[in-house]
């Protein structure tokens, strides 16, 4: 990217990583995080669209509703 000199990244604000389109003030953002990419220097971890981000927590609720039942949270 032209701006990835810039402290901070891009001037013109936040892009989501899965639908490549900017992050709007007041849309609803869900802020993920990637083992991976700890810091967000890839591109994975930091806001997402909310609905960009509904898949992969699709998945996870399922698997953290287990584990709290299972272990009495």
């Amino acid at each position: 990217m032209a701006y990835d000199d810039v402290p901070g990244g891009d001037p013109r604000g936040r892009w989501c990583p899965k639908c490549k389109l900017p992050i709007r003030s007041g849309e609803p953002t869900t802020n993920m995080h990637f083992h991976e990419d700890p810091d967000g220097v890839r591109g994975l971890s930091g806001p997402w669209h909310g609905e960009c981000a509904r898949p992969y927590w699709d998945t996870i609720t399922p698997a953290l509703e287990k584990m709290r039942r299972a272990f009495g949270g």
